[in-house]
């Protein structure tokens, strides 16, 4: 599953990235950057090209660190040139770290994680921020596992029930807002 996310994302690379750039950043990560100590590090969970989100957080002085399984989002991030954030090929369910973070971002990007790897991803997360840390990402609608397509290519996603995720671990405020969906085809 993780290779045929990783060789989708390879493979319309050149189109997200023109489309990314041309994205606002949501009125959520701003807010959410505005909770954030000066110099805090931030970890960008499938952080794509850098686009808007790596980029916005980089601007406001934050050290970020992006991450992705797509080795030509990751190409098109490391051109962003940004003195104060670092871009890897990685994998979450594999990345291993000395680094605490103050915060962790992940959108549009843990709900490609496979079904039973789910449960995981929030314990992996958990230990990955610093104590009163703050984690802000995207949630699919429904508890399950569906296909969708962008481009012509096919996307995996899953997602447990946002309640359940909330109760077993300890989120200590979660909000639910519908982002616009972006019509690609």
């Amino acid at each position: 599953m993780e290779n045929s996310i990783k060789d989708s994302y390879n493979k319309i690379c050149k189109k997200w990235s023109e489309f990314r750039k041309n994205t606002s950043i949501n009125q959520c990560i701003v807010d959410f950057a505005n909770n954030l100590s000066p110099n805090s590090r931030v970890l960008d969970i499938g952080c794509g090209t850098g686009y808007p989100i790596a980029l916005y957080l980089s601007k406001q002085g934050f050290q970020v660190t992006g991450i992705d399984i797509s080795e030509e989002m990751i190409k098109q991030a490391q051109k962003l040139n940004l003195h104060n954030a670092t871009f890897l090929v990685e994998d979450i369910l594999n990345f291993k770290t000395d680094k605490k973070y103050d915060a962790i971002i992940a959108f549009d990007s843990i709900w490609h994680i496979r079904y039973d790897k789910q449960e995981c991803i929030y314990q992996i997360i958990s230990s990955l921020l610093t104590s009163g840390g703050l984690f802000l990402f995207t949630h699919g609608k429904n508890d399950g596992e569906i296909i969708s397509t962008m481009w012509k290519e096919s996307f995996y996603h899953s997602a447990l029930d946002l309640e359940k995720v909330r109760e077993s671990h300890s989120l200590i405020e979660a909000s639910a807002s519908q982002l616009k969906p972006s019509n690609l085809s």
